[in-house]
């Protein structure tokens, strides 16, 4: 539905439940009309009676037309879903909302949401990297802390490469990177190698793995999506072990901004840096501030029907 800001989000799109196997009967739909007009669209996924905007996804809905709805636009759609879902014998709404600097819509939505009784039930910090005075001519090594750019010049100046893996023994290589890593840091399994080669053949244009190598050995990788027309998702990166001398990840993050501002993006998610309970990953935060990162919330809204 092209007509939806940014062309809609990847996660609503049927073919992203497609992918995810999720049955027919299970999916619900609401599209908000106001005198004839479209607002906007709420996807999610009915389960035992608890409707999910963002299934098998990091967030979901709702889309819209507009990036400046109106306060009683953006009322009226959210009161319309809550009517149609308990119609349709939900007791529960849970709504995986997108980071607020997606649009300026999203702060005004996280306000209706609140007025009409939402909780705010999870809140991650989220960080992202605008790409925006980039595309006015900014360098790229102004978003670097100082101490680390003499270092990001010596792994530019080195032989590498960043490909895409579109299947084969480089997405073998790509997926073990990512699970090695995940497993290293103590963390669950990440999405298996058949889902990544399943995902990109659906989304040729929006789903990219991305496989780093240095001097001939691959040291790094990442999945990127591109979530909506202008904005890039870091779904999943990682290092492998390596003997380089420093580690490959400021050379991957550099990479993916660039090649995110030369394939239009306005701005790259980063994606949350806290941890499952929403304490925050020092770590990692301290990381991504260091390449660029801005600090930001991704919340889970939550609300009983009726």
């Amino acid at each position: 539905m092209r007509q939806l800001l940014g062309g809609g989000l990847l996660f609503c799109d049927p073919r992203f439940h497609d992918l995810n196997a999720v049955p027919a009967a299970d999916r619900w739909r609401y599209e908000h009309h106001r005198e004839g007009r479209l607002v906007g669209v709420l996807d999610g996924v009915v389960d035992d009676g608890v409707l999910l905007s963002g299934h098998s996804a990091p967030f979901g809905g709702p889309d819209l037309v507009r990036a400046d709805p109106t306060v009683d636009e953006l009322v009226d759609l959210v009161d319309g879903a809550l009517a149609a879902a308990a119609e349709a014998g939900v007791r529960t709404v849970r709504l995986r909302a997108r980071p607020p600097v997606y649009s300026a819509a999203e702060p005004l939505l996280e306000y209706v949401l609140l007025h009409r009784r939402f909780a705010v039930e999870h809140c991650d910090l989220n960080q992202h990297v605008d790409l925006q005075p980039l595309h006015a001519g900014a360098d790229p090594f102004s978003l670097v802390r100082k101490n680390k750019r003499a270092l990001l010049r010596a792994a530019l100046a080195a032989p590498h490469e960043l490909v895409e893996a579109t299947g084969g023994e480089d997405l073998t290589t790509l997926h073990g990177i990512l699970a090695t890593n995940r497993a290293a840091h103590g963390r669950p399994a990440g999405l298996p190698r058949d889902y990544l080669e399943r995902a990109r053949a659906a989304f040729p244009d929006r789903v990219r793995l991305l496989l780093l190598r240095v001097e001939g050995q691959p040291v790094a990788a990442a999945v990127v999506y591109r979530v909506l027309d202008d904005v890039d998702l870091l779904v999943a990166w990682g290092d492998a072990a390596h003997d380089l001398r420093t580690s490959p990840m400021d050379l991957l993050a550099h990479l993916l901004v660039t090649g995110s501002v030369q394939r239009g993006a306005r701005l790259l998610d980063l994606g949350p840096s806290s941890e499952k309970d929403g304490t925050p990953n020092v770590g990692l935060v301290n990381f991504k501030r260091s390449i660029g990162g801005v600090p930001g919330t991704r919340k889970v809204f939550t609300r009983a029907v009726g």
